[in-house]
């Protein structure tokens, strides 16, 4: 969905970057697909961790995963963007550029080294392959190993995995230029103001 800026001077600015809230969104959206979870859980996949301190998982023996998407600023997303200027009237400006999502997940319980295989593995099927082009991201071909990382909590070893790849977001936006139905016109001489008036369309 795209989001619409007016600036002070009357251009408008439509954009169809993701924001923070739709990706996150998205992205618990299709990992519950991918652990066969539906319709989607919030207890099961979370976007975000509590204010302080480290993952809230209640107990070792329960499976929760934990999403997290930041941009990110890699050489590719750093390419300058591709203008293009149309109309002859009110002027619009075309921006085309690349954004850098880093999509992390952490996986805890018992079942995360087999959960976090499935995430995985659901990257590379062309349905979630799919589903992640309708929002314009791209997963980077090259995709790290998913790793088993056990942590101490609260005096306890809790099974830990983690996973997170690249995804390229293709951005679009425009600029539309308002257009000028009047200018005032002052004709200025050593003498003074020498006239004054308006030209309207």
């Amino acid at each position: 969905m795209s989001t619409s800026t007016t600036y002070p001077n009357g251009q408008v600015l439509v954009s169809s970057a993701l924001t923070q809230q739709q990706i996150n969104v998205l992205v618990q959206k299709l990992t519950c697909g991918m652990l066969g979870i539906n319709p989607v859980d919030p207890m099961q996949v979370r976007i975000d961790w509590q204010a302080e301190g480290q993952p809230d998982v209640p107990r070792p023996s329960v499976d929760v995963c934990y999403i997290n998407c930041v941009t990110s600023a890699t050489e590719y997303a750093q390419i300058a963007r591709d203008r293009m200027f149309t109309g002859i009237g009110p002027i619009t400006e075309n921006w085309i550029y690349t954004r850098d999502w880093l999509i992390s997940w952490d996986l805890y319980g018992p079942n995360s080294t087999d959960r976090v295989r499935q995430i995985h593995s659901a990257i590379f099927m062309d349905y979630f392959d799919e589903q992640f082009s309708l929002s314009n991201l791209y997963s980077v071909n090259s995709l790290p190993t998913p790793t088993r990382i056990p942590v101490e909590h609260n005096l306890q070893w809790y099974e830990h995995s983690h996973f997170h790849c690249d995804f390229y977001e293709a951005v679009s936006e425009t600029i539309q230029d308002s257009i000028a139905t009047s200018v005032e016109v002052k004709l200025n001489t050593d003498a003074g103001l020498a006239a004054d008036f308006t030209v309207e369309k």
